[in-house]
């Protein structure tokens, strides 16, 4: 089928917004050389078509790649004479996504749109021709059959597909000197149950690995094309399965050695990797055998209800804290830490806003990705705020915009996202920051030597930093950073540069968050809201109801009718009558459990009595909602419906867990 068609376009989209917390756009600005057109590089190449790139050349006379973040031609000269144009990204692209579709589809083109940022609702669906939701790999062969012979559908869904079957990436579809990092993926899935994650709902659970050859085939064609500089491993948590890791890492120093280089690398895995068993610490040797230089960690948050509440166990295991676990990772893999944090979950609260910033400042982590939690397609978390009625946009999958998609339990969607500027003041202020970096460097070590950018492109980065924005912060803690260096290091030792290499690009990633934070504060101080979103949802279940609307009357059962009510605040909650009772039920939920100490322990008998005298505290309170319903038909439907739904009584223990937790802390204050 060689040559099928004449030309397929891959596009990269913009980022909807471009310089986030995540880009490091402001120090590539400021810092780093420039691409081959003259602008910023990017942190990282996408990896996805790479890998779509190399699948599809046996079926096109040319397959070209564009990347718009770093590749500023006109899009529309570039689509000419192409037959098909495949699209892809995630959600924080959706609004380039839906230009560069709707410009490709002007010109003619057979518009395909793949990657994180599709599902069901996807407003692509009114402009594209196809759309992948999912892995693709499972589906590209019936998508190309079809579109041959015209019975291609509009909608795929892909599924897991075995690893080997996994797109390989061909590097040689970049120029790789547009970009900082480049990306591999080794391993797929994650066995965890965290609630707002999507990854188990999008990837599996079942943990999937490259085949080896494929991986080596990866890192000799990055040999062979010159590349020197770090490798993002993108797996969605690299001890999914730490036997396999370990055996992943073996294969990874093997592969280093048969190159002649062991390139810096890092990935994103999880605090297991800090357990006191024989294999975590293996595990933990062969981190630094392999040159990972540093890794992210889901930490989310120091508040043990909370992690509780988002079925974070992984982080409560074992007899050492969270501190204590992060300096063990660096202890023992000599490797740096990325830490991810979030704040919102319901057992947040304002007062809990200074334990999460003492918190960050007490460990050795200079980068720390703090964001608002938000609820994601095909999550836990996002059925069960849907349900709640407290969702209430989809979010941006960029979480560290300031914006939260939900009502916040305990605090207003307003007093959220000023509590989260107050957060990230509090850990990227210049003496919390190196105070941290400073701690950082007293455990970082590297046992190869990192052959990346040249001397001199070193030298004008160095200079540019220390005569920059932000020289005297850094000129203040030069001197600190090299006493700490000396003292580990001979000073004219390699070990020392790489200590001191380390200070200059931690100073270069503290202008971009320091940017990024007063940016926020200026989005924030513009931003307007209107009078529900300065109700927590705790506040919001108590204020008077102004109007039942009834939306669909069900001719069978009065409480499956469909009814809007109206607040005080304007905010509205829509649903069956049963569901708009449950809404309000948590509220009445909440004063049955502190005034009667009931235990998370109770049995599901009594967890059904619990939330039949929830409701019917709202019938008697909230009359409205009920409307003509026949009330033995709400403890009905209690014992028949909610009570036989899939970990219904898994899920009231955790809650009434959460609120005895909540009103502990509130008495011991």
């Amino acid at each position: 089928m060689k040559g099928h068609w004449r030309k397929a376009v891959l596009v990269y989209p913009k980022f909807d917004t471009a310089d986030t917390f995540w880009s490091y756009e402001s120090s590539l600005k400021m810092y780093s050389p420039s691409n081959e057109f003259g602008l910023p590089k990017r942190l990282l190449p996408p990896l996805g078509l790479l890998g779509l790139y190399r699948y599809l050349k046996p079926y096109y006379d040319a397959v070209v790649l564009i990347d718009r973040n770093v590749d500023p031609r006109a899009l529309a000269e570039q689509l000419q004479g192409g037959d098909h144009v495949y699209l892809g990204g995630m959600a924080a692209q959706e609004k380039g996504l839906l230009a560069d579709a709707t410009l490709a589809k002007k010109q003619g083109c057979v518009v395909i749109v793949g990657g994180t940022a599709i599902s069901k609702q996807s407003p692509l669906k009114g402009i594209a021709d196809h759309l992948i939701e999912n892995e693709a790999e499972a589906v590209i062969g019936e998508l190309l059959a079809g579109l041959k012979d015209g019975r291609a559908k509009a909608y795929y869904q892909g599924s897991p597909v075995e690893p080997e079957n996994f797109f390989k990436p061909d590097y040689s579809a970049l120029n790789l000197d547009n970009y900082v990092h480049m990306a591999m993926q080794i391993s797929r899935g994650c066995p965890e149950k965290c609630e707002f994650c999507d990854i188990p709902a999008r990837f599996g659970k079942s943990f999937r690995v490259t085949p080896v050859q494929d991986t080596e085939a990866s890192f000799k064609q990055l040999a062979e094309l010159g590349w020197t500089g770090p490798v993002f491993i993108v797996d969605d948590n690299f001890i999914g399965n730490p036997r396999r890791a370990l055996e992943t890492l073996k294969n990874l120093y093997a592969m280093g050695e048969l190159i002649g280089v062991h390139l810096p690398k890092y990935t994103e895995l999880t605090l297991r990797i800090a357990d006191q068993t024989p294999i975590m610490a293996e595990l933990r040797s062969w981190f630094r055998k392999t040159n990972f230089t540093t890794s992210f960690y889901g930490v989310e948050t120091p508040n043990k209800a909370a992690l509780e509440e988002t079925d974070k166990q992984q982080n409560l295991r074992g007899d050492l804290t969270i501190v204590q676990k992060l300096r063990l990772i660096s202890e023992q893999t000599g490797s740096g830490v990325l830490m991810g944090m979030i704040f919102g979950f319901d057992s947040d609260s304002d007062e809990t806003v200074d334990e999460f910033i003492a918190f960050i400042n007490e460990t050795h982590v200079p980068i720390v990705m703090v964001g608002l939690l938000n609820a994601l397609p095909e999550t836990k978390l996002m059925a069960r705020l849907l349900k709640d009625g407290r969702l209430i946009q989809s979010s941006s999958c960029n979480n560290s915009d300031g914006v939260i998609n939900f009502i916040p339990m305990t605090f207003s969607i307003q007093q959220a996202e000023t509590n989260y500027l107050r957060i990230l003041r509090g850990i990227y202020e210049p003496e919390a920051y190196f105070q941290r970096v400073m701690a950082h460097l007293q455990l970082f070590t590297s046992d190869y030597v990192h052959k990346g950018r040249s001397r001199l492109e070193n030298a004008v980065t160095v200079v540019k930093i220390l005569t920059g924005l932000h020289r005297r912060v850094f000129w203040r803690y030069l001197p600190v950073a090299h006493q700490i260096a000396r003292k580990r290091q001979a000073s004219d030792s390699a070990s020392y540069a790489r200590l001191i290499a380390e200070f200059f690009s931690l100073c270069a990633q503290y202008s971009h968050f320091s940017i990024q934070t007063e940016n926020l504060a200026t989005q924030l101080e513009q931003r307007c809201y209107e009078p529900w979103q300065q109700f927590s949802w705790q506040e919001m279940l108590c204020l008077p109801i102004i109007a039942v609307v009834l939306e669909k009357q069900d001719s069978q059962s009065e409480l499956s009718s469909q009814i809007t009510v109206q607040l005080a605040s304007g905010y509205k909650v829509s649903g069956t009558r049963v569901d708009v009772l449950r809404v309000f039920s948590m509220f009445y939920l909440e004063s049955i459990v502190i005034d009667n100490k009931i235990e998370p322990s109770l049995t599901l008998p009594e967890a059904i009595d619990l939330e039949i005298k929830a409701v019917m505290q709202v019938a008697d309170h909230r009359s409205e909602i009920v409307g003509d319903s026949d009330l033995s038909a709400v403890t009905i439907h209690v014992r028949e419906v909610w009570a036989k739904k899939p970990a219904y009584l898994q899920q009231l223990r955790r809650i009434i867990k959460g609120i005895q937790e909540k009103a502990g802390e509130f008495t011991d204050q």
